[in-house]
């Protein structure tokens, strides 16, 4: 269950319009929730003599939770039937489910659905033929009115942290890499000995069975030079690479890395230095993804750039003392900074984005441990000065002492 369906005319799911509508009118968020799910599996359900009533989803979303509003006891005897009946097989039907941070326009009732989802999968920890995997962002779930229900911190406990090391994200892309170059598969098998070729397309023990950082240090310097500059005070390129795009909990999606490597490779073929990736493309590739990641922070969380207009002609690292000031003075829209976010945060009909239930926090300490948590702030030096990673820093046009400087 993908709420990004990449189609905006698509019924497959319901729209956010259906959903407020039909929580509006008493639908359970839990229920709801059995009902998309019996509908995801119905062809299971009809293939295991399973019965489910649900309307056919051509009448209408708005049906379909109408019909199990009223029929809530046949929608969960029919849950419980297809599980006892996949047990009894020896089978197991996994549910998945990603993207729900777009299942609403309002994030307020996406919080009902979350809290309802997460009581569901609670429930449900004990079934053997069906098994759920929920990706959430982890904002989602530091949000105190999602876990607000009892033993939710079981659930929080089996999560799973989706962290990638720095041998993994190299090791994926030398992959992906080797398997639309031929002249690439020939340089490792010269110098690591023959990869394997099949069906599969190219694969090399060495990268995809627990690539070591000896290993993939040696293959970035068959493509790269071994430092960003002409001597080690510079930076390894393989550390400072990694460490250029991570953020403040040194965190690199692969995703970041795909188009920070696709730039510096494009970069590099237009600069004569004789090697695959140069040191100034690879600089390049970085102001690229960086641009690309604040993108995609302001489509997530549209308050940020509110926030980090306070480094606006200022050098990094800073004081605190000094951000503080900032964010507490009027403004020109005549507010202190993290009043402003909460009108626009309501404005937008989503949630503040830290707990104003608690009165002994400034606000202004609570707007800065919520851009610390994200990753787009660091604390040093005893927390007294906030610096700011590259990967976002770049992106919003900041300058940093002795940094990368930030694209024109």
């Amino acid at each position: 269950i993908r709420w990004d369906q990449g189609n905006a005319f698509s019924t497959r799911l319901p729209d956010d319009q259906v959903l407020t509508s039909a929580l509006q009118n008493g639908l359970e968020p839990r229920l709801l929730w059995l009902t998309l799910i019996l509908h995801e599996l119905r062809d299971v359900c009809r293939s295991r003599h399973v019965t489910v009533g649900l309307p056919d989803v051509s009448q209408g979303w708005a049906n379909v939770f109408s019909w199990s509003q009223q029929h809530s006891d046949e929608i969960r005897r029919a849950f419980q039937q297809l599980n006892d009946t996949l047990t009894r097989e020896g089978e197991v039907a996994l549910v998945v489910m990603d993207a729900l941070d777009r299942m609403a326009a309002q994030l307020a009732q996406s919080v009902d659905c979350l809290r309802g989802l997460l009581q569901l999968l609670l429930d449900a920890r004990q079934l053997k033929g069906l098994r759920f995997k929920v990706f959430l962002r982890e904002d989602m779930t530091n949000m105190p009115s999602v876990l607000s229900f009892p033993d939710a911190s079981k659930l929080v406990n089996e999560a799973i942290q989706l962290d990638w090391t720095r041998e993994d994200i190299y090791a994926l892309h030398w992959h992906k890499l080797a398997q639309e170059s031929n002249n690439l598969q020939k340089l490792i098998d010269l110098q690591f000995g023959v990869g394997e070729r099949g069906s599969f397309g190219y694969r090399h023990p060495k990268i995809v069975q627990s690539p070591s950082e000896i290993f993939l240090t040696s293959l970035l310097k068959l493509v790269a030079p071994p430092y960003m500059g002409s001597a080690v005070n510079k930076g390894h390129v393989y550390s400072w690479w990694h460490k250029h795009l991570a953020d403040g909990k040194n965190r690199v999606s692969p995703r970041t890395f795909s188009a920070s490597l696709k730039a510096a490779l494009q970069e590099s073929s237009k600069l004569s230095h004789g090697h695959v990736l140069s040191p100034a493309g690879i600089k390049h590739g970085v102001r690229v993804a960086s641009e690309a990641r604040v993108q995609e922070l302001k489509d997530d969380y549209f308050w940020v750039s509110t926030a980090l207009a306070a480094f606006n002609d200022r050098l990094t690292p800073i004081l605190v003392q000094e951000i503080y000031g900032v964010w507490n003075g009027v403004g020109i829209d005549g507010a202190p900074t993290p009043r402003l976010i909460r009108e626009q945060c309501i404005a937008e009909k989503v949630l503040v984005p830290w707990d104003e239930s608690d009165r002994l926090t400034s606000p202004s300490q609570k707007l800065r441990d919520t851009l610390v948590g994200l990753g787009i702030l660091i604390l040093r030096d005893e927390d007294t000065r906030l610096d700011m990673p590259d990967i976002y820093r770049l992106g919003y046009r900041i300058r940093k002492r002795g940094g990368v400087s930030p694209r024109r």
